[in-house]
């Protein structure tokens, strides 16, 4: 996949601000899920360990460095239906861990990416939907290489009630925008070099969407996967700053490039902005990110290196990303994530509009 050339930021991130918007609290969210301590769990070839900072209750599990090992929680649903599973994880190295997500012994996630997190210290989510029984279900992430799922915090586990409540699956969310009743005028190129535009946005009640390629954003703050040397494109800027008015790292937070505003589509005329939630759905599963930077005017699909390192998708800027199979959901309205480099606030609000969306297309 080749890197997009001349990439667009506002002018002055002054400015940027402005017509973004101004982040606002989140708004309220579906029940609380129930926390599952993985210190609690059933743990086979790894340790409790309380080394790093930021872990929830007592510790987390350390798995040895093992194909096979593995962490198993027994959860309880009150009923049968459509779980949302969110799993908290470190991984302090440069590339991502794969390992296999079962519940009640069948395979719900194959080699799913547990991304970097950049450090040790620093806590990412995991998050995917599976079908759960009434009563006891158990829930296993076992190691597919010798490296493991990095150090594991807990797991919050929710089933949803009917078409009422709970995360919808990446399968409701597609369901939902099979049809395209498109707002822009006209059509987006997916990179500078191909002939044809081909990609429409579309509108339904309470999101708009397109369907794309993916390419990897990773201007920003300077780290080790983006830099001038790995990103031949790199700028140290983002159109979206901070709680603390800095840049954002790509290669830690995920986030959804808009294009800029053009004759093409006035992404500031449907309310959305900076900390805007995109469900961002590709291969079966679904990432909550918000809208953090700009890019060309007539480009349209692409996404920060922490993106496409969570959906299991290269996130290299140099020969990352995918040609095709990107889902963008983008929700309107005022309710933004704040602070915008708090995931976890994105992950919340993302499920709680996206079932909204599902209910009322």
């Amino acid at each position: 996949m080749r890197k997009r050339r001349q990439r667009a930021l506002l002018a002055v991130i002054g400015v940027a601000s402005a017509v973004l918007g101004v982040l606002v609290p989140a708004g309220p969210a579906s029940a609380a899920p129930t926390r599952y301590e993985a210190e609690n769990a059933t743990i086979s070839q790894g340790a409790v360990e309380s080394n790093h900072l930021n872990f929830s209750g007592a510790g987390f599990v350390n798995n040895d460095n093992a194909a096979g090992s593995y962490t198993q929680w027994t959860v309880n649903a009150a009923s049968a239906g459509t779980a949302t599973i969110t799993i908290r994880y470190s991984n302090g190295t440069t590339t991502a861990r794969p390992a296999d997500i079962a519940v009640n012994g069948a395979v719900v996630a194959a080699a799913a990416s547990f991304g970097s997190t950049t450090n040790w210290d620093t806590w990412a989510n995991k998050t995917l939907t599976a079908s759960v029984n009434a009563g006891s279900n158990t829930i296993r992430v076992t190691a597919t290489t010798a490296n493991g799922p990095a150090n594991l915090d807990y797991l919050d586990f929710e089933v949803g009630s009917g078409s009422g409540g709970g995360a919808p699956t990446p399968a409701e969310l597609l369901a939902k925008v099979s049809t395209c009743n498109q707002i822009s005028n006209g059509k987006y190129k997916t990179d500078s070099d191909v002939a044809t535009a081909t990609v429409a946005v579309c509108q339904k009640t309470g999101a708009v969407f397109w369907k794309a390629d993916m390419d990897i954003d990773c201007d920003g703050v300077r780290t080790t996967q983006c830099n001038e040397t790995t990103d031949c494109c790199f700028q140290a800027d983002t159109a979206c700053h901070t709680s603390g008015n800095a840049p954002l790292n790509a290669a830690q937070l995920p986030y959804v490039v808009v294009p800029s505003s053009s004759s093409i589509w006035n992404y500031t005329n449907y309310q959305i902005g900076c900390g805007t939630v995109v469900a961002v759905i590709y291969n079966n599963q679904v990432l909550y990110a918000v809208v953090g930077d700009t890019g060309p005017t007539g480009i349209i699909g692409e996404a920060s290196y922490a993106t496409a390192n969570a959906l299991g998708i290269n996130p290299d800027p140099s020969n990352g990303g995918t040609d095709s199979g990107v889902t963008y959901i983008v929700f309107q309205g005022s309710q933004r994530v704040s602070p915008i480099e708090n995931h976890n606030n994105a992950v919340t609000l993302g499920q709680s509009l996206a079932r909204t969306f599902v209910n009322s297309n």
